[in-house]
């Protein structure tokens, strides 16, 4: 059974990738995977916010739910994926054009994330 970091670190394969970290709805980090000096209790809590905006909208436009929120800002990327209806996954890049390589490893890592926090 992988421990919920060890999955995280996968994340490092992309070399921009500053954090990948699991936050519960309430915007508390669970486990991360971080290189840099981004506050993560910081990021975890605006996350939330981010998530819920998203579904949000989702509902407004009658969309459904978020599957994958993709921000893009002139100094890279965040990615927020609901991992189960309780937690998220919040991936910070410093890399604009590595949107394509984040969703990859997020789809890919969703089951062994799901797996880890089942305990299995």
């Amino acid at each position: 059974m992988p421990a919920l970091k060890d999955v995280l670190s996968k994340f490092k394969a992309v070399s921009s990738i500053d954090l990948a970290v699991l936050v519960d709805n309430d915007g508390m980090q669970i486990e991360n995977y971080s290189r840099g000096n981004l506050d993560v209790d910081q990021i975890s809590g605006v996350a939330s916010t981010g998530l819920q905006i998203s579904e949000a909208l989702g509902g407004a436009t009658e969309r459904g739910e978020t599957r994958q929120a993709v921000l893009e800002y002139a100094g890279g990327t965040i990615i927020l994926e609901p991992v189960t209806g309780e937690i998220m996954l919040v991936v910070v890049s410093s890399d604009p054009k590595s949107i394509g390589k984040i969703r990859y490893l997020s789809k890919r890592y969703k089951p062994e994330l799901v797996g880890a926090l089942n305990g299995q």
